[in-house]
């Protein structure tokens, strides 16, 4: 399975990098992503958007509240069955989506109106990108 996701990258245009033997690293849109290996199951596609916020830009309670809605929200997919490009190509879009969220939740705290911009929340933006890549 491992040789099929890289070859899937690969497919895409993705330069994977070997991270000291810990993950590998690429890029995409000026981001770093890593593609992160699973020892307990090769099947599992794990993909992380290191590092998108520093734990001290803001308290301590809005970033709990916002890395819980994050992590609630985004869906880990098993691949075996599916179209391993199709995949990753929705796998960044939604840790896109993610990053998104997340500083517009953090930025949009202090606004007037409670922080309702009006601005769509991470469900809905995952559920456009899904529709733009099917």
């Amino acid at each position: 399975m491992k040789e099929k996701i890289l070859d899937a990258f690969k497919a895409l245009g993705f330069k994977l990098e070997d991270l000291d033997g810990t993950a590998l690293g690429f890029h995409y849109e000026g981001r770093s992503f890593l593609l992160l290996p699973n020892e307990e199951d090769e099947e599992f596609l794990n993909i992380a958007l290191p590092c998108v916020l520093e734990k001290d830009e803001v308290d301590e309670d809005t970033f709990i509240e916002a890395m819980e809605r994050l992590n609630a929200t985004l869906k880990y997919v098993k691949t075996y069955k599916e179209d391993l490009k199709g995949v990753i190509r929705r796998m960044i879009m939604h840790l896109e989506a993610g990053h998104f969220f997340l500083h517009h939740r953090l930025l949009s705290t202090n606004d007037d109106d409670g922080g309702n911009t009006g601005n769509p929340d991470v469900t809905e933006i995952i559920e456009n990108n899904d529709e733009e890549v099917a």
